[in-house]
């Protein structure tokens, strides 16, 4: 009989505790704009709860999937040409907001920038495990790379959603830096995506007056500032020990959308600086035990696998949480495992699996 590999128990219980809190945390936040706007305060609710069932279930398969088996070339290959396939969808469908981000299927929404996430990560590992000894080879290892990620960067770009945009690039350039890119190849890379990334912001308005309400938030404190400034708001008011679960003032209609981008911010005001501790441990946690799985996988491709995992889960949930602490521009990042976002949540559980699968096998 084949012996039974053990996973990470560690990372299982911070992926499943993350996740439970964030049901938790997400019917306090969301419970009053439910009613209010579709007389069902459970609605939110119920709908993050199928997610986390799902995710659940397609954590636990990843778990049993050799993560070897996803990095085989057709598996690779299907990702990027799937999430470019529904990226376009996305362009093609009816704006919600005037943004692209979603596929609606009835009742079911889809974000195919979440599962291109996932889709890039595996591209990304399948690569440089393939050309780690050739990654300063410009025509066969960088140009094919650049290809992929400006790719579906420019797809996300076009919906438009310029954090999420940024982040595929940032996941490119952090992999390749642990591949040993040489530094001149890497500093110009990210020089030409910052040049790109300040003129992209100079010639949307919209994005010009985040900046602008970024550097002093009182100039515009009830257009531009008001989000930013009503986080803060929120995390102040917390203090140490937090107002109590489901006693928030800023959800009740001051702190717009407090239960996706700023949840944090109600997470901060309802169980203070002790609670928002907590998460950033959580995610702390996190990246460790990430880091110690992939640093044992068996082959190059589970290292690079499981770094670009764990980078992006813990990297995407610092930005979160530096935009609600007013620390960056706002920015329609999701903090994973805790934002109510369906996609955001599956995704983010099947990556976990992966990881653990990882650790199944790492030494």
């Amino acid at each position: 009989m084949a012996r039974k590999l053990a996973f990470d128990k560690t990372l299982f219980g911070v992926g499943i505790g993350l996740t439970l809190f964030g049901l938790v945390m997400i019917y306090s936040a969301s419970a009053v704009i439910a009613l209010e706007r579709f007389g069902n305060a459970h609605l939110f609710l119920v709908k993050q709860a199928i997610a986390a069932a799902l995710g659940i279930g397609g954590m636990i398969v990843a778990m049993h999937v050799d993560y070897r088996r996803l990095l085989k070339r057709p598996v690779v290959y299907f990702g990027i040409l799937a999430s470019t396939v529904l990226l376009i969808v996305a362009l093609a469908s009816d704006r919600a907001h005037q943004v692209h981000r979603w596929i609606v299927l009835g009742p079911v929404q889809i974000q195919p920038s979440e599962i291109g996430k996932l889709a890039l990560i595996l591209f990304l590992a399948y690569l440089m495990a393939r050309k780690e000894a050739r990654v300063n080879d410009v025509v066969g290892t960088i140009i094919p790379c650049a290809v992929v990620v400006g790719q579906l960067a420019l797809l996300v770009y076009l919906q438009p959603d310029l954090g999420t945009a940024a982040i595929y690039v940032l996941l490119a350039i952090v992999l390749l830096f642990l591949a040993g890119l040489r530094w001149r190849y890497l500093v110009f890379s990210g020089g030409a995506c910052a040049l790109a990334i300040g003129l992209l912001i100079l010639q949307a308005p919209y994005r010009v007056r985040r900046i602008l309400s970024f550097m002093n938030p009182d100039d515009d404190p009830l257009g531009a500032g008001f989000q930013v400034r009503q986080s803060i708001l929120a995390v102040a008011s917390g203090g140490l020990h937090g107002q109590g679960v489901g006693e928030s003032r800023q959800k009740l209609f001051f702190l717009p959308e407090p239960h996706t981008d700023f949840v944090f911010s109600v997470i901060s005001e309802e169980l203070g600086l002790i609670g928002a501790a907590a998460v950033i441990v959580a995610f702390g946690v996190l990246f460790w035990r990430g880091v110690v799985a992939a640093a044992g996988a068996p082959d190059r491709g589970g290292y690079y696998l499981g770094m670009g995992i764990t980078i992006w889960l813990v990297v995407q949930a610092m930005l979160n949480m530096a935009v609600t602490l007013g620390l960056m521009p706002t920015k329609g990042i999701p903090l994973p495992f805790l934002s109510y976002g369906g996609s955001s949540l599956v995704v983010s559980l099947c990556a976990l699996g992966v990881l653990l699968n990882i650790s199944q096998h790492s030494s």
